[in-house]
């Protein structure tokens, strides 16, 4: 389970993002405190992610398996970080 859950980090932080923004957006609207809110969800979540990302480099040496584990969750903590922000965009600019 644990090795589930390392590869599936950043897909999993971009989920709780996502669902936590259509809370924030269902039920604040588009009052200046969704804004507020949609800000500090999105900071904490590439906050969580680069955590992750910077603790995910430092691995010692690794077996061939340990490494393409590595390389698939620091892809998922990548393309996780990249969802965020792009679904943060349209909350924060509007």
């Amino acid at each position: 389970m644990r090795g589930w859950s390392f590869l599936l980090s950043g897909l999993i932080i971009w989920a709780v993002h996502f669902f936590t923004l259509y809370a924030i957006a269902s039920i604040f609207l588009t009052t200046p405190l969704a804004r507020g809110l949609t800000l500090a969800v999105t900071l904490a979540c590439l906050a969580i992610g680069f955590l992750l990302f910077v603790r995910t480099r430092r691995s010692g040496p690794l077996t061939t398996t340990e490494q393409w584990m590595r390389t698939v969750a620091l892809a998922g903590l990548c393309l996780g970080g990249v969802a965020i922000i792009w679904q943060a965009l349209p909350a924060l600019l509007s």
